[in-house]
């Protein structure tokens, strides 16, 4: 998976557009990061990337680039 796969999918959890996104994004600004976007999140990761997300990583995260590394990208 490549970073514009992994920001669309992430929009889905989201329920936002992918369109345009840079990785730049606040979580906050795009609405919608919540526990069950956390969940959905993880279980993403682990299913499409084969990846565990670091508990305390993803709680320090703010950005969408912050989440792709911690999905290994």
């Amino acid at each position: 998976m490549d970073k514009p796969a992994f920001f669309a999918a992430v929009a889905e959890i989201l329920e936002t557009e992918a369109t345009g996104l840079t990785g730049t994004e606040t979580l906050d600004s795009l609405g919608n990061w919540d526990s069950l976007a956390v969940i959905s999140f993880v279980a993403m990761v682990d299913s499409e990337l084969d990846q565990i997300v670091d508990n305390e990583k993803l709680k320090q995260a703010k950005t969408l680039n912050d989440l792709a590394a911690l999905a290994g990208l």
